[in-house]
Formats: C-alpha cells, sequence, structure tokens
C-alpha cells in the first residue's frame, strides 16, 4: 500500500500510566503526544474511476496543548444511537453490520448492533493475537542476529527472530530495518582478515522455533500479490510484502544478503544451504533488533500478516508450546483468551492474523479487549495499541479519513484495519469533541454496495459522527 504520510512511533514515547488520566495518556490525549488537528487529506477513490490527491504539503503532527479533562461529558446512549443510526445509512455500508461503542474510561457500552453475532472480522484479528503477544514476550527485549563459527572455518547466519533486518547497515531510527546485515559483514570480515583469511562458506541456522512458511489458509495467489511474505524467523526490511510477489525463502535471501554484504567488504563467500550451528559456537557478530514492543506496533500499524505470525510463533513457544503448526499457535491463543475470562462465543481462529478464509468472532470480544487496555487494567496492552495507526496519517490508515463525511476525524482516530473481499472492520478509539475517548469495533460482512473503498468509507463516517458527538 502507497503511504501518503508516516510517522515514527517510539517505544518510550508514551508513558503508560493506570487510571483515568493514565488512559488518555495511553491514547495520545495528553500533551506531548502526537495528533492531527486539521491535517489535509488525501481524496478516497470510487471504485470505477482514479481520484488524484490533493496537492498540499503532508500533515505534519500537532501535539494537544491541553490534557482531555478527565470530567469530560460521557454521551448518552440515545443521543449517541441516532448519530451512529444516521451514519449506518451510508450508501457504501454493507449489508450485515456488527459493531459496538463504549465509554474508554469507565468501560460502559453506550451502544451496540450485533455485537454478539460471530462475524468474520479480517486484520482486526491482530487485535486478539497482538493482546496475547504483550502478555508472553518481553516487550522491552530484542531479537538478536548472530554469525558464529562453523565446521572447518565456515561461518554460520544463526536466525534469532528478527524478520526486518536491513540489508544494509542498520538505521538506529528505524523499526523496521534497526539491526543490519551489513554490520553483521563488517565485524565478520574485520574478524577473518585478522586471520589472514579473504574466503569463507556460509550457511544458515533457521532451527530457532521452526514451523510453516504459510498458514493452511494462504494460497499461491497471495503470496503472488503480495498479501503476505512467508513466515521466518529471519529476513529482510525490504521484503515486506506490499504489491510484489513474496521471496521463496527469507533465510536464504537474508543469508544471499550477508553474503553480498561480505563480497563488498572483500571477502569471497560460497553460499551452502540450511546447517545446525555447533553447541557452544564462538560468536563472531551480532546485531539487536528494535525493541518487541515497537516491532509489534510496526506489524499492527503497517498489519504485516506473515510478521504477527512470528511474533505469535515465538510467543506460544515461549508459553510453553512445542508443536510446530498453526493449529499449535491458534490453540494457544485461543486458551490464552479463555484463561482471562474473555468470552469467546462464536470464535473460531484459521490463523492468527485474519487473512485465511474460516475466522470470526465477535465485535463484543474485540470490545472487552480494547476496554481491557483503555481503562487501566492491562497497561502491556495498552502500550501495544498506543501504536495503532492514526487516521489519515499512518500506516494503513494513512489514506483513510479523507471524504467529506469522515475527514472531521482525521488525526483523531487509532485504530486495525481489517479488509477482505466482502470484509470491512475498523477497531480502536476516537476522541470526541467534548474530549471523551471512545472506544470501538465495526466489523461490516456481505454485499458491498459502492465496493471494498465504499465500504471502509462508509465506516470512517460512522467513526466521525462520533466524533462529532456532543451527544448529552
Amino acid at each position: 500500500m502507497r503511504r501518503w504520510g508516516k510517522v515514527a512511533i517510539s517505544a518510550g514515547a508514551v508513558v503508560v500510566a493506570l487510571g483515568t488520566y493514565g488512559t488518555l495518556d495511553v491514547y495520545d490525549v495528553v500533551p506531548g503526544v502526537l495528533t492531527l488537528a486539521h491535517a489535509p487529506q488525501p481524496a478516497v477513490p470510487q471504485p470505477g474511476r482514479t481520484v488524484a490527491g490533493p496537492k498540499v504539503n503532508p500533515p505534519q503532527p500537532v501535539a494537544l496543548v491541553v490534557p482531555s479533562p478527565p470530567t469530560a461529558p460521557i454521551p448518552t446512549a440515545v443521543a449517541l444511537a441516532q448519530r451512529i443510526d444516521a451514519a449506518r445509512k451510508n450508501p457504501g455500508m454493507p449489508s450485515k453490520v456488527s459493531m459496538v461503542f463504549r465509554d474508554a474510561s469507565t468501560g460502559t457500552v453506550l451502544y451496540n448492533r450485533a455485537d454478539t453475532t460471530p462475524v468474520t472480522p479480517a486484520s482486526v484479528t491482530k487485535l486478539l493475537t497482538a493482546w496475547a503477544i504483550s502478555h508472553a514476550l518481553p516487550l522491552d527485549g530484542t531479537f538478536t542476529t548472530k554469525v558464529v563459527s562453523g565446521a572447518t572455518g565456515s561461518v554460520i547466519l544463526v536466525a534469532g527472530g528478527d524478520t526486518c533486518l536491513n540489508p544494509k547497515a542498520g538505521d538506529p531510527l528505524a523499526v523496521c530495518g534497526r539491526a543490519g546485515v551489513g554490520d553483521l559483514a563488517a565485524r565478520v570480515a574485520a574478524g577473518l582478515k585478522k586471520q589472514g583469511r579473504n574466503t569463507v562458506r556460509l550457511g544458515y541456522d533457521a532451527s530457532y522455533d521452526p514451523g510453516p512458511a504459510t498458514a493452511p489458509g494462504w494460497g499461491a495467489d497471495l503470496l503472488t500479490a503480495g498479501y503476505t511474505t512467508r513466515i521466518a524467523m529471519l529476513g529482510l526490511s525490504t521484503q515486506h510484502a506490499e504489491t510484489g510477489p513474496a521471496v521463496a525463502s527469507p533465510d536464504a535471501s537474508t543469508t544471499d544478503a550477508l553474503a553480498a554484504a561480505l563480497a563488498a567488504k572483500g571477502i569471497k563467500v560460497t553460499v551452502g544451504g540450511q546447517v545446525k550451528a555447533p553447541v557452544g559456537a564462538q560468536t563472531l557478530a551480532s546485531v539487536q533488533s528494535a525493541p518487541i514492543i515497537d516491532q509489534l506496533g510496526y506489524a499492527l500499524q503497517e498489519s504485516d500478516n506473515s510478521m504477527i505470525e512470528s511474533l505469535a510463533r515465538q510467543a506460544a513457544y515461549r508459553s510453553g508450546v512445542t508443536a510446530n503448526t498453526e493449529a499449535a499457535v491458534t490453540g494457544w491463543l485461543r486458551k490464552e483468551l479463555v484463561t482471562a475470562g474473555l468470552d469467546v462465543s462464536g470464535l473460531k481462529l484459521a490463523d492468527v492474523c485474519g487473512l485465511s478464509d474460516g475466522t470470526t468472532l465477535t465485535t463484543r470480544l474485540l470490545s472487552d479487549l480494547v476496554s481491557r487496555a483503555s481503562t487501566g487494567k492491562d497497561p502491556k496492552f495498552a502500550d501495544a495499541l498506543t501504536r495503532l495507526a492514526v487516521g489519515g496519517w499512518n500506516g494503513t490508515l494513512a489514506q483513510r479519513f479523507g471524504t467529506t463525511a469522515s475527514a472531521p476525524a482525521a488525526g483523531w482516530v487509532r485504530a486495525k484495519t481489517g479488509s477482505l473481499p466482502g470484509v470491512a472492520s475498523l477497531a480502536g478509539s476516537v476522541l470526541d469533541v467534548d474530549g471523551r475517548l471512545i472506544d470501538f469495533a465495526i466489523i461490516a460482512n456481505g454485499n458491498q454496495p459502492q465496493g471494498p473503498l465504499g465500504a471502509r468509507a462508509a465506516i470512517d463516517a460512522v467513526v466521525a459522527a462520533v466524533r462529532g458527538c456532543g451527544c448529552h
């Protein structure tokens, strides 16, 4: 997906605290945290024609000067329902709609429609997965990628869970691309030259947390079209599929990148295949990824299917799951939700990213999870939600909230998107004009009278109606 605006969100940008003020802080409505006031928006193309975006400079993030007052009035259910029901009549709205809105501070449900009916969610499934990951992995930890000594003078690239390696030098300001293959090569080459060597054989060890490269429901067409790349524990930042075919082997392509980087340092490399690093092998070089919380945030913001699957596999493994199958990972996720006391009625998981056919859930479950974060009961998940895309600004929401009906909410919405044939979904939070934060989950299935773009625009218009609500 082409982005027209992008902003980096670092792990240290938000301090997560408990209670009402902490809730506001978590959702970017206190000083020092970025929002977008009056940002110019791109046009939203309608099916059957191409619409050029406005010729304007990219929007600049603006920090809110005053925190949202804890005493901001709660919308009344009747008044809010009138606005939502009117917006729901948008001609682009699909035929089957499930939604729930609730006050973020108290968790009180203000509006619900078919919120206990199982529906196909698409990528908002990633919110469930991110919740479980946030409780299973050390969010301030990193993934280590290293090169170790192999047999008879060879060297081995060892996977450690980072699928965002920069093929060149690492970029300290990037999330995907923080650690660099070029940095590994520079250190390995320097060590070899100290030994008087200018040739080496290179293999790779992908034994860390192995599993299938795809979920059962991923057809070859999804890989070819760029909806996802293959699941791995080693990969390059430049190969996260967006519009082109997925690489056949992220492990092998990363090894090739290391070989090229070594060659650029004057080392002649013979590339071998997959091997197992010897126990206790000497580490020749290592690099660290961005913090796991930031990688999780990137996967949510960009809706990266293989990346969220990779993180979930590692989380399941650290939780004691040893079977290397997709069913083991989906089973782990379901068990975690049940153990946490969440109502999983209607939940079926074909994968943990929402790409495969067969996944169903309820908007009530999504809303329950988001509410745990916004009410201060789940600071770990709240930290992950601060990294969701901002409407009209970045990630998968960069080109959303651009119509006349939805533009008033641009910059005031932080949410996870979802899109499949016959499915449009959005779940997150919006700040209303009175300064009250409202959580929401919307999933629309079925016939899309104005196509997928019209369905998304219709959902955005509903959220914008809530944004404009002074409903009390």
